[in-house]
């Protein structure tokens, strides 16, 4: 089958997350994958759950991995399935890649620490459900 989306198993995914941008394991830990001809070609992952927020990652395998059928479904599992008001991202100041999509997407860096990362330093960034439904992935 191709083209389709999951979320299970958990362990899978968040081992396929650790493998190209390295998050630890959490134990609130939820994901949900793209998949094409049985393989995974993008996965965005969930912890950090506090009730108001919880923190996002994002990665692909393949060239178009980020399509705007993926990102409405990556944002809408926090903003309208839990309700939360916002999601935080942290990138390396070394992946100009991520950052740049992060910043489309309408995160906004509220916080850089520099030295924090052996690339250099971490951005943190913050996305608000009210700019999210403002957008057009929204």
């Amino acid at each position: 089958m191709t083209g389709f989306y999951t979320d299970r198993p958990p362990l899978v995914l968040h081992e396929w997350l650790r493998q190209r941008i390295g998050i630890p394991w959490s134990t609130d830990f939820r994901a949900l994958a793209r998949v094409e001809d049985n393989k995974i070609v993008a996965c965005v992952g969930y912890e950090g759950f506090n009730g108001r927020s919880c923190r996002i990652h994002m990665a692909g395998d393949k060239p178009g991995w980020i399509t705007r059928d993926y990102i409405r479904r990556a944002f809408h599992y926090p903003f309208i399935t839990l309700d939360l008001p916002m999601v935080f991202g942290v990138v390396p100041s070394g992946n100009t890649r991520a950052l740049d999509i992060d910043l489309r997407l309408g995160f906004k860096e509220i916080l850089y620490v520099d030295g924090a990362h052996p690339d250099g330093g971490l951005h943190f960034l913050q996305l608000k459900r009210e700019d999210w439904l403002r957008s057009k992935y929204g």
